[in-house]
This record gives structure tokens, C-alpha cells and sequence, in this order.
């Protein structure tokens, strides 16, 4: 998406370097998010002095900085949602020994905002703060299908989804609103099972998504619990934010 206002910029820029697997450089910045190069050096600048961003040992690459660390910090201990979440979280992981996490939707993406572990050797390698296209898999689907309307198409429409393809998922999203909650298998990642459940606020309005993952081959005999265990998780906690 290409955005004209300066603040707008600045945000795109902070949350591309957040995402970026590796330190970035302006140009490469300037390039992927179709800014002119000298507004992206600017805007580096005003990150750079407020410590949201840092450059790496000088080799004009960079990367987010140490006041990110503090913004993630204060999320973590006084977020609302991600405190009544956590309990509940653990509760499902050790009920059902895989990988869970509390999803949310943001700029156009699924982000993991936490995450419990499998205690199992073999389980589904995710990380908290990783974010996928809000598009497919259980999570994407759960989310778009409990958002409005018009927020799911514009969302859809925004990633390029249109005629056919936008009218057979806007289906599909229907009919996950009616079962209340998504499975996919392998839509992401190979061999990998995924279940998603809302998280709603006391006034219908989508705050998250629980997702627990396993791999494929140990679901079999027990999707319908998983299934089961995670809805009442979403549903716990859903109760809790009234």
C-alpha cells in the first residue's frame, strides 16, 4: 500500500523494519514501500532520535531500536487482552500438548501477539510477533470472517482479491461465522493443522483469535477435541472482557 501522508510513512517504515527478518537499508526501504529515497533517510532520522530505530555497527543498515523493547515490555505486562489471555492459553496447551497462540489483525496481517510452546519434540515452529497475510489459514479466516462486512472486503479487495476468488472465500468466511470458528490443513505451512476460534467483547466486536497448531499426522483421532478445547478457550475469555 502506498501512502502519501508524512505520518503514515514514518509508521510504514517502523513496522517494516519490525517485520523485516534481517537489518534493512534505506534504499532497500525506499524501494519496497515505494517511498522517495530522501523522505525515507528523513523519517529514519526521526526514528533513529527517538530510538525506534538503530543502525547497525555503522553499516547504514538498520533495525528496530531500544525503545521498541520498551513499548513491547509495557504491551506484554498491561495489555488487557493478552493478560486474560495467557491463563487460558496455558490451560489449552496443556490439555491438548500443542503449540497456541492469541492472534490479532493489524495493517493488513495475522500477528502473534503471544504464544505458548508444545511440549513435544515434534510441534509447529511459530514465534510471537510473527505476522502473516490476513488471507489464509485458520487464523486469517476466523478473523476476517468476525470483522465487518465492509472491513473484510476492503481488507480482501486491498490484497488483490477480486470476482470469483472474492465472492467463493466471502462464502467460505460465511460459513466459518456460522460454525464459529476455521481448520486448515497445510494452507501455510505443509503437514501443518490449524483451529481458530474468536475472542469477542461483551458487545459482539472481534478483539483476537485462538489458534492452536499441530502437526498433521498426531491430529486424527482428535481434531473434534481440539476443535472443542479451543472454542471454550475463546469462549472463556471472551466472557472475561465483557
Amino acid at each position: 500500500m502506498t501512502y502519501t501522508n508524512p505520518t503514515d510513512r514514518l509508521l510504514q517504515i517502523l513496522v517494516a523494519l519490525g517485520q523485516a527478518p534481517d537489518p534493512v537499508s534505506a534504499k532497500e526501504l525506499s524501494f519496497n514501500l515505494g517511498q522517495p529515497l530522501s523522505s525515507t533517510y528523513r523519517h529514519l532520522k526521526t526514528l533513529l532520535r527517538w530510538g525506534l530505530a538503530e543502525e547497525q555497527a555503522g553499516t547504514g543498515r538498520y533495525l528496530p531500536g531500544p525503545t521498541c523493547l520498551q513499548l513491547a515490555k509495557k504491551f506484554d505486562r498491561e495489555g488487557l487482552l493478552v493478560t486474560l489471555a495467557k491463563p487460558e492459553l496455558r490451560r489449552l496447551a496443556e490439555l491438548s500438548l500443542e503449540s497456541v497462540a492469541l492472534m490479532v489483525p493489524g495493517n493488513g496481517q495475522v500477528i502473534c501477539i503471544e504464544l505458548i510452546d508444545s511440549p513435544q519434540p515434534l510441534r509447529c515452529c511459530y514465534q510471537k510477533g510473527l505476522a502473516q497475510p490476513l488471507l489464509r489459514g485458520a487464523s486469517a479466516k476466523t478473523l476476517l470472517a468476525f470483522m465487518t462486512e465492509d472491513e473484510c472486503r476492503s481488507l480482501l479487495v486491498r490484497q488483490g482479491v477480486e470476482g470469483r476468488d472474492l465472492e467463493d472465500l466471502e462464502a467460505e468466511l460465511r460459513q466459518v461465522r456460522q460454525q464459529g470458528h476455521a481448520v486448515s490443513l497445510g494452507e501455510i505451512d505443509d503437514g501443518v493443522w490449524g483451529v481458530s476460534a474468536p475472542v469477542v467483547d461483551g458487545k459482539g466486536r472481534l478483539q483476537g483469535a485462538i489458534s492452536l497448531m499441530a502437526p498433521a499426522l498426531r491430529v486424527q483421532a482428535r481434531a473434534d477435541w481440539l476443535v472443542r478445547w479451543t472454542r471454550e478457550c475463546a469462549g472463556r475469555i471472551s466472557a472475561r472482557l465483557g
